[in-house]
């Protein structure tokens, strides 16, 4: 402690020798240092959301607008409850079940209060930034025609259920995938293999990004193309602001850096500074590629392709920021983006709507992303970023391929999730159809969401509430267009 001019700083030398020792590449374990960094990066991943709120406002209709966003918040809201009294149990509730955790000490946040430490409330934070991102993937494939109150119930179902049994597989001790399993782990390779670690998914291209975007697909299939949208009478409907969607990208990316390099999950300064470099660069030169695609296809330079390129190569960087070569980042951006394009032109021929290409972006860059991480991963960037039991050997080149069989595990986390996604999602969304829910009429969808759900008009100055007129009879809301 020291005192200069009334103003005291108190100083915890445990935790700047911890601070020191990550910054010369040490490793410490889960400590006061660990819970800052994991916790600050926890916001970033938090603060994202103000750039899909942005990004996905800038992407759609300009009557859409206070929907879309008033749907962001309800995902942050509903799914951060649902994660806090179901979802992080079965996600992490259990050490002996390969397939779903549950542990009754984990529901409704009781196991936060069992570590003096913190880590448990640190953990719990940093997941739960974690799972209403897959959840918030949905709100832009859906937009424009979807009830509230059913996206809400989708959100609901996804956090306390379908995410956090995928995040189990691949990131609980426990998981049937799982690469952290340790001695007493569970994967089912372990015995066949005598190297094989598990699914190298470091920060979730396929557990956050290919769930919510499998999610998104089967829901917009489901829920149908906006009126207009295709057909004899079809009319492009571009976004109305591509200014605040390119600010959205750009806070976007700014928070993947909590999300790619906070995985780490300890105060590791050498695997998080690699890290950083790779989510740089697999974004950049996706982003070019696209660039020159489109340049070719249309003679034009296409704004929204530029970035909802550079969201597929954060997604597809998202799986290997760890273990991939530096260099390899930029084939797997390169190649993110062809997927990307890819992705969007298959759906626009099979005519599935997805205003913000959220399908695209994450499940199919998503998928790529994953199974990238066997073509370019490296043994050892596997033995810095991993603890499982028998590493991949190094020979300590400057690139060793991983084992062939990788590829085969990769590949069934991908299989795995489009099964488990379309096994949950699709009944889910099918029976709120069914029960005539899940979308407006087509009165209030061509009066846009706006002022039909929420009694709101665009004008000079902002966003405008109007009160809707009741009848004397009825009590009830009569012509919203007119009214507006």
């Amino acid at each position: 402690m020291s005192n200069s001019s009334n103003v005291t700083f108190i100083v915890n030398e445990t935790v700047i020798a911890e601070f020191v020792a990550a910054a010369i590449g040490e490793k410490v374990a889960y400590s006061a240092a660990t819970n800052v960094w994991v916790l600050i990066a926890g916001f970033l991943v938090f603060f994202m959301h103000a750039g899909f709120a942005m990004l996905e406002t800038g992407s759609v209709r300009n009557q859409n607008k206070v929907n879309i966003l008033f749907k962001n918040i309800g995902t942050v809201t509903i799914g951060g409850l649902m994660y806090y009294l179901i979802g992080y149990a079965l996600a992490y509730g259990s050490q002996d079940d390969g397939f779903i955790g549950g542990d009754s000490g984990f529901f409704a946040g009781k196991s936060l209060e069992t570590y003096g430490d913190g880590s448990q409330h640190t953990a719990f934070f940093f997941q739960f930034a974690f799972c209403v991102t897959a959840a918030t993937i949905v709100s832009g494939a859906v937009a424009g025609r979807i009830a509230l109150e059913a996206y809400f119930l989708i959100a609901a179902y996804l956090t306390a259920f379908v995410y956090p049994v995928v995040s189990h597989w691949v990131w609980g001790t426990s998981g049937f995938l799982s690469a952290f399993a340790g001695e007493n782990g569970t994967f089912i390779f372990e015995d066949s293999y005598p190297f094989a670690c598990g699914v190298f998914d470091y920060a979730g291209s396929g557990v956050v990004h290919m769930t919510g975007g499998v999610a998104a697909l089967i829901a917009a299939y489901i829920l149908g193309p906006r009126a207009g949208r295709f057909g004899e009478d079809a009319k492009p409907m571009p976004g109305h602001n591509l200014a605040m969607a390119t600010l959205g990208t750009l806070i976007l990316w700014f928070g993947w850096y909590g999300f790619n390099c906070g995985s780490t999950l300890l105060f590791d300064g050498l695997n998080a500074s690699k890290v950083a470099v790779t989510t740089s660069l697999a974004p950049a030169s996706a982003c070019l590629a696209s660039i020159f695609i489109q340049k070719k296809r249309t003679g034009k330079y296409d704004l929204p392709a530029a970035l909802n390129a550079i969201l597929g190569g954060l997604v597809s960087i998202t799986a290997g920021c760890s273990v991939v070569e530096d260099w390899a980042a930029i084939p797997i951006g390169v190649i993110g983006a062809f997927v990307y394009q890819f992705a969007a032109d298959t759906l626009v021929k099979l005519e599935i709507d997805d205003p913000i290409g959220a399908f695209p972006v994450h499940g199919a860059c998503g998928a790529w992303g994953v199974i990238a991480v066997a073509i370019f991963g490296s043994p050892r960037y596997v033995q810095l970023a991993y603890s499982c039991n028998n590493p991949p050997p190094s020979s300590g080149n400057y690139w060793d391929p991983l084992p062939g069989y990788q590829f085969a595990i990769q590949l069934i986390l991908v299989l795995t999730i489009i099964g488990w996604v379309t096994l949950t999602v699709t009944p889910f969304v099918f029976v709120l159809k069914k029960l005539k829910v899940l979308r407006v009429s087509e009165e209030m969808e061509l009066a846009g969401l706006d002022a039909s759900e929420h009694f709101a008009k665009s004008s000079p100055g902002g966003v405008v509430v109007v009160e809707p007129k009741t009848t004397e009879a009825e009590g009830s809301p009569t012509n919203i267009e007119d009214e507006l």
